[in-house]
C-alpha cells in the first residue's frame, strides 16, 4: 500500500466516524491505517471508541494513552480517559454499597442531580441483589433519562420472559408502556 491508499483509508475511516459507524469494518480500516502509519492519532482515538463500545475498557484506555503519546494535547483522548476514570470510580463506589435500601436511596439522589449513568449503575446493582419489579422500573427510568431505549427494551423483554404471573406481566406492560412509547415516537 502507498500514500494514496492511506489517504483513502483515512477518508473512509473519518466518514464512518462522522456517520457513527463503529463496527468490525471500521475496526479493520483503522487497524490498516495504524499498520501504514503507527503515529496516526485519529486512528488511535477511533479504535479506542470501538473498544469502549465493545466494553473492552482496558484496550480503549491503552489506545487513548497511545493517542496521547502521539499528541499530548489531544482533547478527545484526555476527556475520554477522564470519563473512563470517573466511570471506574463510580463503579467502585457502587460496589461498596451493600444494601438495596442504600442503593435505591443513592439512585434517587443521582436521578435528582442529573447523574443518570450513576443512577443506572445503582439501580442495576439493587435489581441484581433483589430482583423486584420496582427496582427494574427504577432502572428503566434511569435508562429513559439517558435515552437508552435499547436497554429499556432488553430489560422489558427480560422481565416478560422471566415472569409467568399474569398480574406481574400486566404491571410490567403498564409500567413500560410510556417508556416504550417514547422509543416508538423517536423511531418515527
Amino acid at each position: 500500500m502507498n500514500n494514496m491508499d492511506l489517504q483513502k483509508l483515512t477518508a473512509k475511516a473519518g466518514e464512518m466516524a462522522l456517520r457513527n459507524i463503529w463496527g468490525e469494518n471500521a475496526y479493520k480500516i483503522n487497524m490498516m491505517i495504524l499498520k501504514l502509519d503507527r503515529n496516526n492519532c485519529a486512528a488511535c482515538t477511533r479504535l479506542a471508541k470501538y473498544y469502549k463500545l465493545k466494553n473492552n475498557i482496558t484496550k480503549a484506555k491503552n489506545m487513548y494513552l497511545k493517542a496521547l503519546h502521539i499528541d499530548p494535547n489531544n482533547r478527545g483522548a484526555i476527556n475520554n480517559l477522564s470519563d473512563i476514570e470517573r466511570d471506574q470510580k463510580e463503579s467502585d463506589a457502587v460496589d461498596q454499597i451493600k444494601t438495596t435500601r442504600e442503593l435505591l436511596k443513592e439512585g434517587q439522589s443521582a436521578i435528582q442531580k442529573g447523574k443518570y449513568n450513576l443512577a443506572a449503575k445503582l439501580f442495576s446493582r439493587a435489581y441484581t441483589i433483589e430482583p423486584l419489579l420496582t427496582h427494574a422500573f427504577s432502572l428503566a427510568n434511569a435508562y429513559k433519562q439517558m435515552e437508552k431505549y435499547d436497554s429499556i427494551e432488553e430489560l422489558y423483554q427480560k422481565l416478560i420472559d422471566e415472569n409467568t404471573v399474569q398480574t406481574d406481566i400486566k404491571t410490567i406492560n403498564n409500567e413500560f408502556k410510556s417508556l416504550r412509547l417514547s422509543e416508538e415516537c423517536l423511531a418515527k
